[in-house]
């Protein structure tokens, strides 16, 4: 752990970072669903430079990407001040709420579907990042360090 590291009396992680990882999430999901709800015209089909820059130029001016992107930015801040506080190893997978938060708010506001695979999968997902939320922290390497 770093100085200044908030850790609770069990040993896992304070409710504070969680919170702040959750943000962090949230956030990312906002900026998707704005993206994938911003986006103008068609898809690219061909991956060339003519096809790229023009859809490019369509996108770039649409004001749902640039919140989605002006959201990203601020979301890297945000993620740079975790890692000082928990080890890139505990604050990834408990980033990784974003693959539950997402597809329910692409069925939310993109009107997209889950199969019940996808559910599941989820759903063990979540199971995951609650039981690495109450994990300790490992006990130092014994491995050398550069």
């Amino acid at each position: 752990m770093y100085p200044g590291a908030v850790v609770s009396k069990t040993g896992g992680i304070t409710l504070k970072i969680f919170l702040a990882v959750f943000l962090n999430d949230v956030i990312d999901a906002v900026a998707q669903v704005l993206m994938k709800k911003g986006i103008v015209g068609e898809a690219i089909v061909s991956w060339n430079l003519h096809d790229m820059g023009s859809f490019l130029a369509q996108n770039a001016t649409s004001p749902l990407v640039i919140v989605g992107i002006l959201l990203y930015a601020i979301n890297f801040f945000l993620w740079i001040i975790i890692l000082t506080k928990i080890d890139l190893s505990l604050a990834v997978p408990l980033g990784s709420t974003t693959y539950a938060l997402i597809p329910f708010s692409a069925v939310l506001f993109l009107h997209e579907k889950i199969s019940v695979m996808g559910i599941v999968g989820i759903l063990f997902v979540i199971l995951g990042i609650l039981i690495l939320s109450k994990s300790k922290p490992a006990a130092p390497s014994l491995a050398p360090t550069p």
